[in-house]
């Protein structure tokens, strides 16, 4: 199974100089906890989830509208999955770096969606196979995620 057959394809996304306030109007217009910042190419160059805006914001004494997502992405490693990249290399990437949510390039780098362990966790039953990704793997990803880091 690749990350094309389950990734969200209309996901939002942000330029750096998009303020947090705005930002956190496109999680809450898109119902996500994470916002892909792309250049003037649509290539991902960040991200930026709900606590990373909470945080900033208190870390600063600032209002969100008064800071930009680049205060966010200064000197933070992105990691991202392509859409013929294997579910399983996806997961792998996730565990290995303790993350919830990989912004989704095409072959030339263009961000065209994002994928989520929530849609990986709705695409498994427990004990069965569901199109080739097994519930161990998708389990033990989650616990890696999730535990506190």
């Amino acid at each position: 199974m690749n990350v094309n057959e389950i990734m969200v394809t209309d996901a939002k996304s942000c330029s750096s100089d998009t303020t947090l306030d705005q930002v956190a109007m496109l999680m809450w217009e898109g119902n996500c906890g994470s916002i892909p910042v792309v250049d003037s190419e649509n290539k991902p160059i960040g991200i930026i989830t709900d606590r990373d805006i909470a945080m900033c914001c208190a870390i600063n004494h600032k209002a969100p509208w008064e800071l930009s997502a680049s205060t966010i992405m200064a000197d933070r490693a992105l990691f991202t999955c392509s859409t013929d990249e294997s579910l399983e290399t996806a997961l792998a990437t996730m565990k290995r770096q303790k993350v919830r949510r990989l912004p989704v390039t095409d072959s030339y780098g263009y961000f065209t969606g994002m994928l989520s362990i929530d849609d990986v966790v709705a695409c498994s039953a427990k004990g069965k196979t569901a199109k080739n990704m097994s519930y161990d793997t998708t389990m033990n990803t989650l616990k890696a995620v999730a535990i506190h880091h």
